[in-house]
């Protein structure tokens, strides 16, 4: 071999060296870099491990916040950890869902859910089991019982749609008339049979409790006696419709089958749920489980 050979051989040689270490480095800095990504991911799976818990984001309304407080404890004893996060009305909650700024709210029934998914777009699903219904029924300041409640007796009912619909559905239970086939949404004027001739004013919800004297009976829900005062269980007929009006957890639809939100819905039906009902609420709602 002569010099100029040798000379050659060695610059190969020198170039392949530095080729072969440049991919050996590229390659270890590659797999060092997945390293570190697996180990964040790892990371986090590893503190939970240990027993750091998600904290939950329950959206609910600000007039439900004490009852989010009062099961507190019995959602911390199953093993999870909430933030309560109030809004002022009934559609910043799921707004605020669909936004995933929390992970579920607490405050509303199913058709409202249905209704607010139609209008928006949306796929919110309730989770079972539910937690509590809204009690409605028929309250009169003149009959103690609905077999007093004479012929042509005037009844107050809600002039909201979804409660109006609750009401005559209740009237029509209860044997007093009979309501047209095929509609989803029975309002005063959809009375297919009235032979009790019954008469009907609308009114606000909240205002009916106002007019108890000036009729033979408002229709309503019974929040709304508590709030003015009155006896939740003074009523002289009552929905059978629980249900279908109960309040549960909602969540968006990936969550439906999530550990955590059935985890929820169980651990609320608890002892401390009923007595809150009971004595905060005066009777005014009734758990879903017996």
């Amino acid at each position: 071999m002569d010099l100029g050979t040798a000379g050659n051989a060695k610059t190969k040689e020198s170039s392949m060296t530095a080729s072969i270490t440049r991919r050996t480095a590229l390659r270890m800095a590659g797999l060092a870099g997945l390293t570190s990504i697996l180990a964040a991911c790892g990371g986090a799976g590893g503190a939970q491990n240990a027993g750091e818990t998600k904290v939950i984001k329950v959206g609910t309304r600000a007039d439900s916040m004490d009852k989010l407080a009062a099961v507190t404890p019995d959602i911390e004893a199953a093993g999870y950890k909430i933030e309560g996060v109030s809004f002022d009305d009934s559609v910043l909650p799921n707004q605020a869902l669909g936004e995933v700024s929390i992970d579920c709210n607490w405050y509303q029934h199913e058709p409202y859910l249905e209704a607010y998914n139609k209008s928006n777009g949306t796929d919110f699903v309730m989770v079972e089991p539910k937690s509590y219904a809204p009690l409605f029924g028929m309250y009169s300041s003149k009959w103690k019982s609905l077999d007093e409640l004479p012929d042509g007796a005037t009844l107050g009912m809600c002039s909201d749609a979804s409660n109006q619909a609750r009401g005559m559905t209740m009237l029509q239970d209860q044997g007093l008339l009979t309501l047209a086939d095929g509609v989803e949404t029975p309002t005063i004027h959809d009375v297919k049979d009235n032979p009790r001739n019954l008469q009907f004013i609308e009114a606000e919800m909240q205002l009916l409790p106002q007019s108890i004297d000036d009729v033979d009976g408002i229709c309503l829900a019974a929040a709304h006696m508590v709030n003015a005062g009155k006896d939740a269980n003074s009523y002289i007929a009552r929905s059978q419709d629980e249900e279908e009006y109960a309040v549960g957890f909602v969540v968006r639809k990936e969550d439906a089958d999530a550990a955590w939100a059935t985890g929820l819905a169980k651990a609320v039906q608890c002892d401390h749920l009923r007595d809150y009902l009971a004595n905060e609420m005066k009777g005014s709602m009734v758990p879903t489980w017996s």
